[in-house]
């Protein structure tokens, strides 16, 4: 398998976390690490929804309800 950092050899491996066994494939060039929930997370990146811009505020009264009153 290739890696897509590099496209170098990956490797299949496994790293004791936490007291359990988890199968990743590590690239033997540069390191990278992936396993199933990685690929998971990347995945939904890249077909995450268009963020919409914030509606401006132009006037805010938060000033005038911190600020102390002057006798």
């Amino acid at each position: 398998m290739q890696c897509t950092r590099c496209a170098g050899l990956r490797v299949s491996e496994m790293i004791y976390e936490g007291g359990s066994r988890v199968p990743v494939l590590r690239c033997i060039h540069c390191g990278d690490v992936s396993d199933h929930l990685i690929v998971f997370n990347r995945q939904q990146r890249l077909h995450q929804r268009p963020r919409q811009a914030r509606t401006p505020i132009y006037r805010s009264d938060r000033r005038k309800k911190n600020r102390p009153v002057m006798a």
